[in-house]
């Protein structure tokens, strides 16, 4: 049988990976092991319920505070409408038309919008007839009548 020699370097090399491995064993399932401790305390809770009573009273005393007892009484209130819907009027009725800019694109030098869900560019005509599209911009459409050179301008429609 032959006798293998191994380096101080080999030797170091176990000695850190037994040592990482010995403390990877420790820390998972000694020193991690769950320690119930109870940070409620019958003091803490008492501070809380005294807190809760006193903001109640706070609200409920309309004379020193009346903004806060206004916004309570709002907020129990039914609401009309949800406060968080945003209404978008982009719709434009001119001359009967119910005309709706959706969408933007450029493409190099090529400009699209999307009106009532069809692609258009600069010039083309609009499926009403005597309408063409001016101008295309980001934040509006300009078309314009063919027989009475009336200009009408959509923003976009943000959702």
């Amino acid at each position: 049988m032959e006798r293998v020699k191994v380096s101080t370097r080999e030797i170091v090399i176990v000695v850190v990976m037994l040592a990482a491995v010995l403390y990877g064993v420790y820390s998972f399932f000694i020193a991690s092991s769950p320690k119930l401790i109870n940070t409620v305390t019958p003091e803490s809770t008492a501070e809380i319920d005294n807190l809760i009573t006193d903001a109640l009273e706070i609200l409920k005393d309309s004379e020193s505070y009346p903004i806060y007892a206004d916004i309570v009484t709002s907020a129990e209130s039914n609401w009309e409408r949800d406060p968080f819907y945003k209404e978008t009027t982009s719709l434009v009725n001119v001359m009967g038309l119910g005309l709706e800019y959706t969408g933007y694109l450029e493409i190099g030098n090529k400009k699209i919008a999307i009106i009532n869900n069809v692609i258009y560019e600069a010039g083309d005509e609009l499926e009403f007839v005597g309408y063409i599209v001016r101008h295309i911009r980001p934040s509006a459409v300009v078309i314009e009548g063919k027989i009475k050179g009336m200009s009408i301008t959509i923003p976009l429609l943000e959702e």
